[in-house]
């Protein structure tokens, strides 16, 4: 079976971040490894204890200027599947999204964003990387 490469961006506790491509992401696994996507490429290995979050992204280049909604409350989001999140991090960034089997015994979990038209696809988060965890119905 062939390996896919996932588009991702790592951001770190420390505010750093890493841009690349991994196939060997598990969230059950404390390590991983990203072919770097900028800075004369490369392989790193990842520690998930270092981590904030893995973003699944569509681009390396992002959208500063996407629509910036900041809760549930739209009429399109009234249909997302799933458990419905406000994740706030450590450095007060906000994030929603939905979630189907959240737990917060685990160490970290997926979320699909509310907002469609971001640059990522789904996220990983590292649950000791955030401050509150917000269920939404």
């Amino acid at each position: 079976m062939p390996k896919i490469d996932n588009k991702i961006v790592v951001r770190f506790r420390d505010g750093t971040m890493v841009k690349g491509y991994t196939h060997d992401f598990n969230p059950n696994k404390g390590i991983f490894h990203v072919a770097k996507a900028q800075e004369g490429n490369g392989v790193v290995q990842v520690s998930t204890a270092d981590m904030k979050a893995v973003f699944f992204v569509k681009s390396f280049e992002g959208d500063k200027e996407h629509p910036n909604f900041d809760d549930f409350s739209m009429e399109k989001f009234k249909s997302i599947p799933g458990l419905k999140l406000k994740i706030v991090f450590f450095d007060n960034e906000v994030i929603y999204g939905s979630n189907h089997g959240y737990s917060p015994q685990r160490k970290g979990f997926f979320i699909f964003p509310a907002n469609k038209e971001l640059n990522h696809e789904r996220v990983f988060v590292i649950r000791d990387a955030t401050v509150s965890v917000e269920t939404w119905r």
